[in-house]
């Protein structure tokens, strides 16, 4: 695979669960892992995701939906989210993505995935939330696409514009 750009910085992370879950974690671990090195995800910033048993920098957990509000109260049983160190996928998400991706045009449960992992990856990278630039064009990975599109059309992979240096918290 070609890269846009050499490796930069290499992010070392674990994957776990919490709560009840019905998908496997090899399942869910293959799957983060060919996200996150994606040509097209974060990779094309520089940045390289290795998957380590213990002692990365970020862990990315699997989530029943029962569960989320233990990473935080801002979480939500909804919706994922990223606290501290801890990306938290929704599990529920994550076999049905939501009404608004589904009623999307172009939209599958997979790429759903890859939105939803770039998307709280990218917040654990430092980046904040965006809005839709106008009707038609495609949106921002950090726009809320889980929520609605407001015109925009969905899209799970980094807009070249939200490409920049790494900003770890």
């Amino acid at each position: 695979i070609r890269h846009v750009r050499d490796v930069r910085t290499t992010v070392k992370y674990q994957i776990a669960t919490r709560g009840k879950t019905t998908t496997s974690k090899a399942s869910f671990s293959n799957d983060v892992n060919k996200i996150l090195n994606d040509p097209r995800g974060w990779r094309a910033d520089g940045i390289a995701f290795t998957e380590v048993k213990s002692g990365g920098s970020m862990t990315i957990y699997l989530a029943n939906a029962a569960s989320m509000t233990s990473f935080s109260r801002q979480c939500s049983p909804t919706w994922s989210c990223r606290v501290g160190r801890n990306v938290a996928i929704n599990q529920t998400r994550w076999k049905y993505s939501t009404k608004t991706w589904k009623a999307a045009s172009g939209t599958t449960l997979t790429r759903y995935r890859h939105m939803v992992v770039n998307h709280e990856v990218g917040h654990w990278l430092g980046r904040g939330h965006s809005t839709c630039p106008g009707k038609g064009k495609k949106a921002p990975l950090m726009m809320q696409q889980s929520k609605g599109l407001n015109g925009c059309t969905a899209n799970p992979w980094p807009l070249k514009s939200e490409l920049n240096p790494p900003r770890f918290r």
